[in-house]
């Protein structure tokens, strides 16, 4: 028998809380676009800053690791640090970058849907035939944002703004309506 309660009213508080928050931070991005970019170069520099401090302190730390791993952390580590200056003093790059990756993610999703489209014969034709559609839209997205850089910004804040709206949404729907929790099972069968 497994016993099945709703969440603690503070926990459901907390998720419109913070729901409500992460939905307004959605549309300040919107409404902001530039705070957008610039909140996705803090958090491209602050990831490489930690980044760069748990391969350093690994490397230090690590003595359950190969040393050749532990010397490949610290560069890693250091390197990270550089990188995060950079980042910080070229914030051009910083995006252009972040372009880069929304095109390089774009461009090897569209290659895994067209391969899953041409290559999963367990699934139905029309399953098929819409991975490869969408493996295809992926590839010309791709090309368009290599085409067109300042294309690619702006989906980037775009799609900084849907996941923080969706996310908020989400949150505010689960702490009103309230989550589920599966603590235990009681009597549990033993094997």
């Amino acid at each position: 028998m497994i016993a099945i309660e709703k969440m603690p009213s503070w926990i459901r508080t907390a998720e419109v809380i913070l729901g409500l928050a992460s939905l307004l931070a959605g549309i300040y991005v919107l409404a902001y676009p530039l705070v957008a970019v610039f909140t996705l170069i803090v958090l491209l520099a602050v990831g490489l800053i930690f980044l760069g401090a748990r391969d350093i302190v690994l490397g230090a730390m690590g003595k359950f690791l190969p040393s050749w791993l532990r010397a490949a952390n610290i560069v890693l580590g250091v390197l990270a640090f550089i990188l995060s200056v950079v980042v910080i003093n070229e914030p051009g790059l910083a995006v252009r970058t972040l372009v880069l990756l929304l095109y390089v993610v774009l461009f090897v999703r569209g290659v895994a849907g067209i391969s899953l489209g041409g290559a999963g014969k367990q699934f139905s034709a029309m399953l098929r035939g819409l991975s490869v559609g969408a493996g295809v839209l992926s590839i010309i997205l791709a090309l368009v944002f290599l085409a067109m850089p300042a294309l690619g910004v702006d989906v980037l804040i775009i799609l900084l703004s849907l996941g923080l709206l969706i996310t908020g949404l989400e949150s505010i729907a689960a702490g009103v309506i309230g989550r589920k929790i599966v603590p235990v099972m009681t009597n549990p069968v033993k094997v």
